[in-house]
């Protein structure tokens, strides 16, 4: 299981990364900044992939798509000086809200599988 959680990190950073080189690449990076782009976003999906065989699918998608928002937002604040509005900053703390609430329902769901199976 744990390895399907590294699955899931290198999933958001891969995606972080090719989200990145766009940025950069759309701004004058070239024919490589593209291709970079591509291969990161692929792999992002081939991580994601081999992580939901372990994590459901759900839970593993709101925390890869919510994650990458929120990453790309502070890479965006931080490499390419992006103000946040107010608004723009109250998503992207509901954005990571959700993420915990979604990652804490997942460990209760899977204590209560282990009790029902210590029933059976």
């Amino acid at each position: 299981m744990r390895l399907a959680w590294v699955f899931l990190a290198l999933a958001i950073t891969t995606e972080v990364i090719g989200l990145t080189v766009m940025k950069a690449a759309s701004s004058g990076g070239g024919a490589w900044g593209y291709a970079v782009m591509y291969v990161s976003i692929a792999l992002s999906y081939v991580f994601l992939a081999k992580a939901v065989k372990k994590i459901a699918v759900g839970i593993a998608y709101a925390i890869w798509e919510g994650s990458g928002i929120a990453l790309i937002t502070l890479v965006s604040v931080f490499i390419f000086d992006h103000v946040l509005s107010n608004q723009e900053m109250i998503g992207l703390m509901m954005a990571v809200g959700g993420i915990i609430l979604i990652n804490a329902g997942e460990v209760h769901d899977e204590e209560e599988l282990e009790v029902a199976d210590d029933r059976v």
